[in-house]
């Protein structure tokens, strides 16, 4: 879709065409079908464009609560971050009047930023996108708290505002880029238009190198969502509050350090092992995470944590252990057998053992189901065999 086309589709004629397609919620296979029928009463530009608005809302539903109302391309789309995300960091500018959303896309985060109390200005250099943007602030009842401009965050006038939210683009003629040195534009030289103390938030990959942390003197915050890792953010200036941090969504709950704690000893497997969440490990607060479950450590390279207490934590899976192996496929294969288990779910952390064909060579044919941990304990490689344990109450409260 060119910004031609979406002008047109904002329009009443193009709004007539965009409910019809939307009443038909058409999928990706009734693509076809769909805009041939939609073709014989509207031109086919606007067709297609009406076609694919309504395919990729019903995408982004489970993004954007308000995802009927709104606008997307396939690749920003890919790119927004979910409402849950976006709204989580727009609390840390609930203190300033005037923030810029730089590289704002389709505007999810102004949105979040908006909804929040602030007003917006949201930047983009490319005119499709912005318009975007523009259409879906006010389409969620912000456009007299925002305006959205078509500029170059580098080179054009810099915004007056109170603080600044960036999310560079991480990949280009599909490729995705790793390295913070390789995205665009770049998070420094974006930085380097305002003073050295200015409050800022810079979105980053969640797989970004712990080394190009460095480069940034702030706070890096990892965000997980039902599980899944979902971004880094650096947080500077005056938004900085610790070294690391770890928030798990949807409950919003955090881990934070200005430096790792001590590391516990290392344990073999006690009742319970816990797998931390993503954004506990990728924050490097995993001996953290131990301090709130009396935990220990299976080994110094891996993340599973062990505890005779089985404590109520948004930050990691508890399983109760039933038995510890060494590792030896044909053996484990026999124990499971001889325990009529006909499924499993393999966990592997510190292992590169192929699982799908692990699984396969056991052929297994009963009726219980375990989960297996493959890892390392103390430099040796083990298998943990147990099931999920769920806490229903827990003596300590969880930190804040």
């Amino acid at each position: 879709m060119d910004l031609k086309t979406f002008e047109e589709l904002l329009s009443p004629v193009g709004q007539s065409a965009l409910a019809a397609a939307m009443d038909w919620q058409p999928s990706e296979a009734a693509f076809l079908p769909t805009f041939e029928k939609l073709r014989k009463k509207y031109p086919a530009d606007l067709a297609k464009a009406a076609v694919e608005t309504a395919i990729l809302r019903g995408k982004a539903a489970s993004k954007f609560p308000l995802a009927k109302r709104m606008y997307f391309t396939r690749e920003a789309l890919e790119q927004s971050s979910s409402s849950a995300v976006a709204e989580h960091r727009a609390k840390r500018f609930r203190d300033y009047a005037t923030v810029a959303d730089l590289c704002c896309g389709i505007g999810a985060d102004a949105i979040a930023l908006a909804a929040a109390g602030c007003h917006v200005t949201a930047i983009d250099r490319d005119p499709l996108r912005a318009r975007m943007a523009e259409a879906n602030l006010a389409a969620c009842g912000h456009a007299e708290q925002s305006q959205v401009l078509v500029a170059d965050v580098l080179t054009d006038s810099r915004p007056t505002v109170d603080a600044i939210f960036c999310d560079p683009s991480r990949r280009a003629d599909g490729r995705r880029f790793l390295s913070v040195a390789d995205y665009l534009p770049s998070p420094q030289a974006v930085l380097a238009r305002f003073p050295s103390d200015f409050p800022a938030g810079i979105k980053l990959a969640p797989g970004v190198p712990q080394d190009d942390l460095m480069q940034f003197d702030g706070e890096a915050e990892f965000i997980s969502l039902n599980g899944e890792l979902k971004e880094c953010v650096i947080w500077l200036g005056p938004l900085r509050t610790s070294a690391r941090r770890a928030t798990v969504l949807p409950t919003g709950q955090t881990l934070a350090a200005e430096s790792p704690a001590p590391a516990p000893p290392i344990h073999q497997p006690l009742r319970y092992v816990y797998d931390p969440d993503p954004a506990v490990t990728r924050s490097g607060l995993v001996t953290d995470f131990a301090q709130t479950i009396d935990g220990k450590l299976l080994d110094s390279q891996v993340a599973f944590v062990t505890s005779d207490r089985l404590a109520e934590t948004p930050f990691a899976t508890a399983y109760e252990v039933e038995e510890t192996l060494p590792f030896h496929a044909k053996r484990l294969g026999e124990w499971m057998r001889s325990h009529n288990i006909g499924r499993v779910t393999p966990i592997k952390r510190g292992s590169s053992v192929d699982t799908d064909e692990l699984v396969r060579r056991w052929k297994l044919k009963g009726d219980e189901h375990r989960a297996v941990l493959l890892t390392v304990c103390d430099g040796n490689a083990v298998a943990i065999i147990g099931n999920r344990a769920v806490a229903t109450t827990d003596s300590r409260p969880l930190p804040s």
